[in-house]
């Protein structure tokens, strides 16, 4: 049964009580583990200009392994779902940190492309395994509206990560070299694994039920689950094809607005700082408001900021803090629609949902960042890019419009018996 006794307005449960301490380490030891993930996502872009100075190849040389990395974080997302009701959340979670802690160190010692290819495809495996059985084992016995909140607090690692990465990798890179960053990203993980194998017990990650074992991606368009299913996949690709085409091609585009090139740089760490923000929003006022609801006005608060882009004629500061608030808004709804999908599904399906809707998202940023380089080689102006961006994310808006409002009528159910959607 789920518990009931946390107080109505606290964004996660008590720790007076050893087993609420325990649920906290659980809850901690996931977000780390997820920031671990967005660290190492940051650490090939990142490494890519003094690897092609290094290596004597051009920076486009180095789009295979961008686009293995990417294909292999979908392979783990889709794996994770039957892989953790066969072994566990706990066994799958540290699984995919060793791989990806493992990639991380080939991607170091590499040699070629060829080489960097597989190790960055092994990476991503590893990394798509991560986030949604941290999300599913954090949440795990909580209600829908603790486990929204967890699951963006523990999502939210990926921002964090990536925060981190953008500050540290530069001067990190530049003064040992571009392996460093990836031996950081193989050494930190090492360093968690012991850490997770005790701080997270079996208990904290029961085994799943013989029924649960027959709950597969087919179990997302059941029982009047296809239609949310159809929706939160739309609305993921959408707003990560958008995110992932300005985290791509921000600095161009801000030397495009006229921004020093010495500047441009601060476009990701603006992103990742207006992501983080409104993650830490979208946690604080999903005390009182439904998540999907709350993903409406983040997208249409992104929607606003693009606007004032593209219309206005922001300075070079202004142009810096505008991004930050359309980081503030894609980003969180980025982290806000794993939160949905832990509310949508009963718990036998929850890590499946999760990785799906986390699976059509990541094919979204393969997606964007093409379309972005695109409308950049077809000499567009900045301003027109910006306009143009702003289509998918009112899709956006409009699709969660209709999840949330099919939400809204479905009928408040626990973990033990699945939630029913009408229809």
């Amino acid at each position: 049964m789920l518990e009931s006794s946390t107080p109505t307005g606290t964004p996660f449960p008590p720790v007076a009580t050893g087993k609420g301490l325990s649920r906290w380490l659980v809850i901690i030891l996931a977000f780390l583990a997820v920031l671990l993930d967005g660290f190492d996502t940051a650490s090939l872009g990142l490494a890519v200009p003094g690897l092609a100075k290094n290596w004597s190849l051009s920076p486009a040389a180095f789009a295979a392994p961008l686009i293995a990395t990417n294909a292999g974080v979908v392979a783990g997302y889709m794996l994770s779902g039957r892989l953790s009701l066969r072994f566990g959340l706990r066994r799958m979670l540290l699984a995919g940190v060793v791989v990806f802690a493992l990639g991380s160190a080939l991607t170091a010692v590499s040699s070629g492309i060829p080489f960097m290819t597989i190790a960055r495809f092994l990476t991503g495996v590893g990394l798509g395994a991560v986030l949604p059985s941290a999300i599913s084992l954090a949440t795990t016995g909580r209600d829908g509206g603790q486990r929204e909140r967890i699951a963006v607090f523990v999502t939210m690692g990926l921002s964090a990560g990536s925060l981190a990465a953008g500050l540290s990798g530069g001067k990190l890179i530049s003064e040992l070299g571009w392996q460093s960053i990836f031996w950081l990203g193989a050494v930190l993980p090492i360093i968690l694994v012991p850490v997770m194998w005790f701080g997270i017990s079996e208990a904290d990650a029961p085994r799943p039920s013989p029924k649960a074992g027959q709950e597969t991606v087919q179990s997302l368009f059941r029982r009047g689950f296809a239609l949310p299913t159809v929706l939160l996949w739309l609305f993921a690709f959408l707003i990560f094809a958008t995110f992932y085409a300005f985290s791509s091609w921000l600095p161009t585009l801000l030397t495009n607005f006229g921004l020093d090139l010495a500047m441009a740089p601060l476009g990701a760490a603006s992103l990742g700082i207006g992501g983080i923000l409104g993650a830490l929003l979208l946690m604080i006022f999903s005390v009182r408001f439904k998540t999907s609801w709350m993903l409406v006005v983040a997208a249409s608060v992104a929607i606003g900021f693009l606007l004032m882009i593209a219309l206005g004629q922001p300075g070079q500061w202004q142009l810096l803090l505008l991004f930050a608030g359309v980081g503030m808004g894609l980003a969180s709804s980025m982290v806000g629609q794993a939160a949905v999908a832990v509310s949508v599904y009963p718990a036998t399906s929850r890590t499946s949902g999760v990785a799906w809707a986390a699976a059509l998202g990541r094919l979204g940023s393969i997606a964007g960042p093409a379309l972005g380089g695109i409308l950049l080689s077809a000499g567009q102006s900045p301003q027109n890019i910006v306009l143009a961006v702003c289509v998918p994310v009112f899709l956006a808006v409009v699709v969660m419009t209709a999840l949330s409002r099919r939400l809204s009528r479905q009928t408040t159910e626990d973990d033990v018996e699945p939630v029913r959607l009408p229809g």
